[in-house]
């Protein structure tokens, strides 16, 4: 369970990427492709396992899957593909580049506005 390293992972460079050590994190926006080989929700279950009880245990993490896209280099078509083959669906050639479903990324990490008003 793979998932369970990456969410500590994440944790890790949330923490080196706040501003203060005391901020509270309200949220946490990653991509997770297709082909990233990462599950979810075992991802969230871990991410919910090692946060209980300490300061980020009600921040959030919201997730954008990315879809396989591909670009057939034969007919230049940008498809974006559920199969597990990749094959242009215009012209059922093999000579494709991956662009997109390989990430894992953090996109935004959401801190709480602690500014007190005079």
């Amino acid at each position: 369970m793979h998932e369970l390293s990456i969410a500590q992972e994440i944790l890790s460079i949330v923490k080196a990427s706040l501003p203060a050590p005391n901020s509270k994190v309200i949220s946490i926006k990653l991509k997770i492709g297709q082909l990233s080989g990462v599950l979810v929700d075992s991802l969230k279950f871990s991410f919910e396992a090692i946060t209980s009880q300490t300061e980020f245990e009600n921040s959030q993490l919201d997730i954008i899957e990315v879809p396989v896209k591909i670009k057939c280099n034969n007919c230049s078509k940008v498809s974006i593909i559920s199969e597990p083959i990749f094959v242009c669906p215009e012209c059922d050639s093999f000579n494709v580049e991956l662009l997109e479903g390989r990430e894992l990324e953090i996109v935004e990490i959401e801190i709480e506005d602690n500014l007190e008003e005079i």
